[in-house]
């Protein structure tokens, strides 16, 4: 009980962090459904990633703003770049942008009216998966990078479920049995952990704390990885009818999982969406399970009895 109350007190603390002004060090506003219409100046960076977001003639942006999904029309000026890479983008007859635009892709409309100061890079300015072409040469190196990725996920994986099996096992059971309670936990921490980072790590006295919840961010959303590539490796065992040790089987799993993915979210448009969805899946239930040291129940299923075959320690 008191690590809980202390748990709810770092929590409330990080909340109160977002809410305070980041005047003369960074400002930040993320946009992630719904729609909006700016109407005045903005201070700081403006993140996209769903929703239509309006920039009106007597609005402004005063720093960069990011595309990342969904639709921006600038009708006002935008006083920093502008990097696109996927939804709808349209520069009206008052816009002004005073930086670069970086498109990566999606659909752009611009008017000829409208004003871009900075230089236009296309595909070079936003980082986007690459899908090979069906007449072009094989690239080995990567291939080499895939396999390479596989194999040390696989070990890693393996020895996970080697010497934490009852933890790798609650995970499972909560990517499993609780899916979406999984995939809605793992977005709402990936939004609220991104946003308290990107709020920290400008301020000087919590950037030890941020490059922490950076490393835990980053070994949940692994740990989630290794869930999923585990219970693939259980399906295939099944599938094969060969018992074998869970730790081989995860190894498996792993190995055919992370080249998988990596293909998968290359896929345009609907690879991002499958990619955000298996990781949210996998994120939210090593939250559920506060990194496998629980079993997540719900509140309706207290008097479930416990599944056999969770436990991969035998």
């Amino acid at each position: 009980m008191k690590s809980l109350r202390t748990l709810l007190l770092v929590l409330l603390f990080s909340l109160f962090l977002t809410a305070c002004s980041a005047d003369g060090l960074y400002s930040l506003t993320l946009i992630t459904e719904g729609q909006h219409e700016l109407t005045q100046n903005i201070q700081g960076d403006l993140f996209i990633l769903g929703g239509e977001v309006i920039v009106t003639e007597d609005a402004s942006v005063n720093g960069n703003v990011h595309l990342l999904l969904g639709a921006l029309t600038v009708n006002g000026e935008i006083n920093g770049d502008v990097s696109f890479m996927n939804g709808g983008l349209s520069l009206g007859d008052s816009a002004i942008l005073r930086g670069d635009l970086n498109l990566g892709g999606g659909s752009f409309h611009r008017s000829p009216d409208s004003v871009i100061e900075g230089s236009v890079n296309a595909g070079t300015g936003v980082s986007l998966p690459s899908v090979p072409e069906r007449e072009s040469r094989i690239d080995w190196s990567f291939w080499f990078r895939t396999i390479l990725n596989g194999l040390l996920s696989g070990l890693i994986a393996s020895a996970l479920v080697r010497y934490f099996p009852s933890g790798i096992g609650r995970i499972n059971e909560a990517i499993i049995r609780h899916s979406l309670a999984s995939g809605a936990m793992g977005i709402l921490a990936g939004i609220v952990g991104i946003s308290l980072l990107v709020t920290m790590a400008y301020t000087i006295l919590l950037i030890p704390v941020s490059i922490l919840m950076l490393f835990l961010l980053g070994a949940g959303v692994f740990l989630g990885w290794v869930g999923l590539g585990s219970e693939l490796g259980r399906f295939i065992v099944r599938m094969g009818k060969r018992p074998i040790k869970p730790s081989k089987a995860a190894f498996i799993g792993m190995f055919v999982f992370m080249p998988a993915f990596q293909l998968l979210t290359s896929i345009p448009l609907l690879g991002g969406a499958l990619g955000i969805a298996l990781g949210s899946v996998g994120l939210g239930a090593v939250s559920l399970t506060r990194f496998g040291l629980r079993r997540f129940i719900p509140a309706t299923d207290e008097d479930l009895p416990d599944r056999p075959g969770w436990d991969l320690s035998a």
